[in-house]
């Protein structure tokens, strides 16, 4: 005679959780099957609601999504400043900030592309999304600022520079989380080694520029020398 071993019975979630469980089982099948295998369907199932659950919290799979990309950005400011001290030099912290925002791409390159990827149209219907995204942007930029202080040259920072600066960071962080595609192989480069030769490009590009244009700004206040007249015929 057999015994049938009841199965536990699903967590119910009200409405007060239902949002976090979602994403959470989101997370979970965007990392296992990629963008296109996740649905709101298939996260309630996961989630052990009825599929119309979710509706009360997102509108459609893109509103799931964008909540998703939130709390990856969210993710990305908490372990980089996890990571930064009070007693760092400036350019210690802009290498920590860099270096854990290759680090998270690496880890979880599913969720990385989408908080940067095509998926969501448009950005700017997410609020929430908008936020954290420019919470990560403002860290890098901070970072960067602190390094021309360090260097004398506040004077110099301006947006282009960290623009720059985060253009360097994410490329490396895409060409190492996604998948190798076409001709050219991925170098055969430690990525660590690839890493640090990126972030020395960084350093040195960003003190370049920045000496260049205190260089020009110098230039342009500099009185200008009175030209000489020209001779005149009877003077010769």
């Amino acid at each position: 005679m057999t015994t049938s071993t009841a199965r536990p019975a699903r967590q119910s979630y009200h409405h007060g959780n239902l949002r976090e469980e979602m994403i959470r089982c989101g997370r979970e099948i965007l990392a296992d099957k990629g963008v296109h295998g996740l649905t709101l369907r298939s996260a309630a199932k996961l989630a052990g609601v009825s599929h119309g659950a979710p509706r009360n919290q997102f509108a459609d799979k893109e509103g799931l999504l964008a909540a998703i990309a939130a709390e990856g950005f969210r993710e990305l400011v908490a372990v980089r400043r996890a990571r930064l001290s009070s007693e760092m030099t400036a350019e210690a912290r802009l290498l920590t900030v860099m270096d854990g925002y290759i680090e998270f791409a690496v880890r979880h390159p599913a969720l990385f592309y989408l908080m940067f990827g095509p998926q969501i149209e448009d950005k700017e219907r997410y609020p929430e999304l908008l936020e954290a995204g420019n919470a990560s942007y403002q860290l890098l930029s901070g970072a960067v600022r602190d390094y021309f202080g360090e260097n004398h040259l506040a004077e110099q920072f301006d947006d282009m520079m960290v623009r720059c600066a985060w253009s360097a960071m994410h490329g490396v962080s895409m060409f190492f989380s996604a998948k190798p595609t076409g001709p050219s192989p991925r170098p055969k480069v430690a990525l660590a080694q690839w890493r640090q030769s990126v972030q020395q490009f960084v350093l040195t590009g960003l003190l370049a520029a920045a000496k260049q244009k205190a260089a020009a700004a110098a230039s342009d206040a500099a009185p200008s020398k009175p030209r000489a007249r020209p001779r005149s015929a009877a003077q010769t």
